[in-house]
């Protein structure tokens, strides 16, 4: 047994050794991190829309990394850079989600991106364009609309910034999954006001600004894994650990949209709307209406309201086409019955997954759809743009939404012609 003054020289030996050997860890993996290009998380809070781009080292990626860089304010880079001295610059704001944005076509310095392309397209005829590419994942018209406010605050004190002329809304299809969380009834908090029944920013990042609010106010508990996050965040060990986990992973945005063929029994070959809401989402057709108009009234709202905040500016929404607006009736009717895999973080996260065939979204999606633009159409101050058939295969995407480069090509070079047309009206 050891004795006492034994038991306390390896406490005090251990005090001593234990700090100094992670010292030199972290001095020695801190230079080992340096010669690395340090990647920041995709995305971070923001007060105004809940989240954009972290854009903490993504200004350049000459070695094509998988991530899209910024430019100086912070927007998904396009390639033209917007000249001060140049005069009576055209400036087109485009909004949207991932689609836009260009998620999943990385490196060349965003070349490839759609965004990057459309501008491309239309500076081809007119060089005086200046596309902004205000579009960023997971975007909803709500978070389009408080980003168009937020251009048009910025850019008479920023020369970065052209004035607009023209406002793009290219998307659909993040308000459409809104819509699928609303059908599925996982959205357990629907009574609580300061929510809003998640249609304007994601349930997330209210709970995030409760749970600091919650530190600010004494609570030890979750101040203390704050505490211990920000030891993780600023470990020079534990980010090199994290950047071998990282590059031993699976790419960030490489999409890869699995199949699962099976076979149906007779009793649940859903042919048409009503079967699929009664078998799938357990609704009757009256409820499902009900949320459908409850839906496209708040999308509505949101895209009016954009397309009438600055009386200088053209307002085009684009329905962007999707996976599910594309498939053929070859496809509809083949023998192949594949259910949707990798939705759960679109809908919600809910505990139990929504189970349901491609077919049976399609006939979801284009109903909503179609309700949609006729709903849209009554509008004079919107310029609409059905893209819903424009694809010819659905190989041009990489999973249910987002373009394969050779469909970014295509698509954003169809565009600009429609987009020049309404500017010159």
């Amino acid at each position: 047994m050891r004795s006492k003054s034994e038991i306390i020289k390896f406490i005090i030996y251990t005090s001593i050794l234990i700090p100094i050997t992670i010292f030199i860890l972290e001095i020695t993996f801190l230079f080992i991190n340096k010669s690395n290009t340090k990647l920041t998380n995709g995305t971070k809070y923001d007060s105004l829309t809940g989240w954009r781009e972290n854009c903490t080292n993504k200004y350049t990626n000459p070695e094509n990394y998988d991530f899209l860089i910024c430019d100086r304010n912070g927007f998904i880079k396009t390639p033209y850079e917007h000249d001060r001295k140049q005069k009576n610059i055209y400036g087109i704001l485009l909004l949207g989600n991932s689609v836009a944005m260009g998620e999943g076509l990385y490196g060349f310095d965003n070349a490839k991106t759609f965004a990057s392309q459309l501008e491309k397209n239309l500076r081809s005829f007119n060089p005086k364009i200046d596309l902004i590419n205000a579009a960023y994942a997971g975007f909803n018209t709500w978070q389009e609309h408080v980003e168009t406010f937020r251009y048009l605050n910025s850019e008479p004190f920023n020369e970065d910034l052209p004035s607009l002329g023209l406002i793009v809304s290219f998307g659909g299809i993040q308000d459409f999954w809104n819509f699928i969380r609303l059908l599925s009834k996982n959205n357990e908090r629907r009574e609580e006001y300061s929510f809003a029944n998640g249609m304007m920013i994601d349930k997330n990042n209210i709970e995030y600004i409760n749970f600091l609010t919650s530190i600010s106010q004494g609570n030890i508990r979750r101040g203390f894994i704050v505490f211990l996050n920000s030891i993780r965040k600023n470990s020079s060990i534990l980010s090199y650990i994290d950047e071998l986990r990282f590059k031993n992973s699976v790419k960030p945005g490489i999409y890869e949209k699995k199949q699962l063929t099976i076979n149906l029994e007779a009793n649940i070959k859903n042919k048409n709307l009503r079967e699929v809401l009664e078998q799938r989402l357990n609704l009757d057709y009256e409820e499902y209406e009900k949320i459908k108009n409850y839906a496209i009234k708040s999308t509505l709202r949101n895209i009016s309201a954009t397309a009438n905040i600055n009386l200088d500016s053209k307002y085009i929404y684009v329905y962007a086409p999707n996976y599910f607006s594309s498939l053929t009736e070859k496809q509809l009717k083949s023998n192949d019955y594949k259910y949707l895999i990798g939705i759960k973080h679109l809908i919600g996260n809910p505990i139990f997954p929504l189970k349901i065939l491609e077919r049976e979204m399609h006939l979801i999606e284009k109903d909503y759809r179609e309700t949609l633009l006729s709903a849209i159409q009554r509008n004079k101050k919107i310029e609409l743009i059905d893209y819903s058939q424009k694809v010819e295969n659905i190989n041009w995407f990489i999973d249910y939404s987002h373009f394969t480069e050779f469909a970014a090509s295509k698509l954003s070079s169809m565009l600009a012609i429609e987009i020049l047309d309404i500017k010159n009206k």
